[in-house]
């Protein structure tokens, strides 16, 4: 089985790699390849909202840069893992950028599902999703922002199986492992 991790954390940021860290060590045990993309390293320009990924160049987004990469290897997971400081309730604006570029994984076409539009399927299979958010300190107004729209994402995405946990940077290891293996647990069984 193949992961990625889109590390979305910013440049000054020192509890986040300790987090990436602990979910590569894990995956490694359970035998998974695969890799992390520190997003703030490459370069990725904004979506532009044209549309072409859709209508032009399907599936591949026109603008020629670590974009492109980022799309590919997340449809190409059996996992795919966001790890992100929670801002407002959202994903940072690295991780933001990157799941924009992205948008050609789904179709134009619409479906309802569960008495809702949404996008049909452009692939066969779609990855399962870990979303790790990090606080400083509880906040329930935030985190009730981040797990609705982890839910959200999910049913846009495809994701047939999907986990989202809230980590504090004052959370001793033992409690952040806990929190990494559950997660982690929760969709380590292949796509079915």
């Amino acid at each position: 089985m193949s992961y990625v991790i889109l590390n979305g954390m910013y440049k000054d940021d020192s509890f986040i790699p300790r987090i990436n860290q602990m979910v590569s060590d894990e995956f490694q045990r359970n035998n998974y390849v695969g890799d992390t993309v520190i997003l703030h390293d490459e370069e990725i320009k904004p979506c532009l909202g044209c549309f072409k990924c859709w209508v032009q160049t399907p599936g591949i987004c026109i603008i020629d840069d670590y974009g492109r990469e980022v799309a590919k290897k997340m449809i190409q997971s059996d996992v795919l893992v966001y790890i992100t400081p929670i801002n407002y309730g959202g994903y940072s604006a690295e991780l933001k950028k990157a799941i924009d570029r992205s948008l050609g994984l789904i179709s134009p076409f619409f479906r309802v599902y569960e008495n809702e539009i949404h996008h049909e399927m452009r692939y066969d299979e779609y990855p399962n999703l870990v979303v790790i958010g990090t606080l400083d300190k509880p906040n329930s107004d935030q985190e009730e922002i981040f797990t609705e729209l982890v839910q959200r994402n999910v049913l846009n995405l495809f994701c047939p199986k999907y986990s989202s946990q809230v980590i504090y940077t004052d959370d001793d290891e033992a409690t952040i492992k806990k929190k990494l293996k559950n997660s982690l647990m929760e969709v380590g069984e292949e796509n079915e």
